[in-house]
């Protein structure tokens, strides 16, 4: 059996590395490894794909960056001409990019099949592109692989028929299990930090950097926040250039700011934080996993389990970060230990495996 793994975006490639670690393991299934590369160009994605220790794509496709609509449209067209030159009888798909839409739209014109790996998370903001290209995909999709059972609920109150929808946990689970070993203390005090006494932020999305008057309003709450600890903040490329196209500057005199850090000095900055704040649906995960409590610069999230066990908190007005904040280093002890009741929030161990297992066993005609 043909399965081929699309990724376009960093996340991506981090949640699907076991997935395609896993489909290398067994004889009865051909990968085709491809890139769109949505976010990064070669050079970038390729150090990224060395440290994860996945294999060389079998094809980048070069989409770059634009619009959603032209960069969607880049993505279908690609991916078509691909599918139909690479026959695969399943293509696997991740989240809610771009690219995981464009490969599901030109895959499921194609007759192919199509699975959704984090499938059923909702926001209930359709304001976020993101939203938009979940309900999208789920419709596209002819199998999908809930990481919750709040995901399976939203899936099934959408239509999805019952025997489609397979609740395997997430696989950020085994991810974070095989790269344990890199995180370490040591990647912390290379910043100048000592365990449990910094914040982490980070900030990207669109809705909190595109628009001035919500990126100042956190700025101004990260400003007064640094008088109590240090904070360091590892900045996006589309940030820097938000924050100087708007002349932010200023709120960044106490902040130790960083260029983008691989994703094991991620994992260990994460870890070793007292607070993580930051806009990413990822993170959020890595946080729960790794015992660190989170405040999302959001008003939702597709996460909510992580909010409803108390350990994750909503909020970015600059009052209501401030307050957050009082509020988790008062409560820190109580909150730390929530995280024991979320262990297996996002499934157990080998979530890969229970994938895989539902693809080998597809009969495609």
């Amino acid at each position: 059996m043909k399965v081929a793994v699309v990724t376009g975006t960093r996340p991506e490639l981090i949640k699907m590395q076991p997935i395609i670690k896993e489909i290398q393991r067994r004889n009865s299934l051909n990968l085709t490894f491809l890139h769109t590369g949505q976010h990064y160009d070669w050079d970038m994605s390729n150090l990224f794909i060395e440290e994860l220790g996945l294999p060389k794509p079998k094809l980048f496709l070069n989409i770059r960056s634009g619009s959603h609509g032209v960069q969607t449209a880049r993505i279908i067209t690609e991916c078509e001409r691909v599918f139909k030159r690479e026959r695969a009888d399943i293509v696997l798909v991740e989240g809610d990019t771009n690219s995981a839409l464009g490969t599901a739209f030109a895959a499921a014109k194609l007759k192919i099949l199509v699975g959704h790996v984090e499938a059923g998370c909702r926001s209930f903001d359709r304001s976020m592109p993101e939203e938009i290209n979940r309900i999208l995909i789920a419709d596209l999709a002819s199998i999908h692989f809930a990481p919750t059972k709040t995901c399976v609920q939203n899936l099934m109150r959408e239509g999805i028929p019952k025997e489609q929808i397979y609740h395997t946990g997430h696989p950020i689970v085994d991810v974070l299990h095989q790269f344990q070993p890199k995180i370490n203390g040591r990647i912390i005090a290379k910043f100048g930090l000592k365990a449990k006494e910094y914040y982490l932020v980070t900030i990207h999305r669109e809705e909190n950097v595109d628009d001035k008057g919500i990126l100042e309003r956190i700025l101004k709450a990260l400003s007064r926040l640094a008088e109590h600890r240090s904070i360091i903040f590892p900045m996006h490329p589309r940030t820097t250039k938000c924050l100087k196209k708007f002349g932010l500057e200023r709120y960044l005199k106490n902040l130790k700011i960083a260029q983008p850090v691989g994703y094991f000095e991620a994992l260990s900055l994460i870890k070793y934080a007292r607070i993580v704040l930051t806009d990413s649906g990822g993170i959020q995960q890595e946080c729960a996993l790794l015992e660190t409590p989170c405040i999302t610069l959001r008003s939702n999230t597709e996460w909510i389990e992580t909010v409803n066990y108390g350990v994750n908190f909503l909020g970015r007005r600059t009052e209501e970060i401030i307050v957050l904040a009082k509020k988790v280093e008062n409560e820190y002890r109580e909150i730390m230990n929530r995280f024991g009741l979320l262990k297996k929030v996002f499934g157990e161990l080998y979530v890969s495996t229970k994938i895989v297992n539902v693809i080998e066993k597809l009969h495609i005609k």
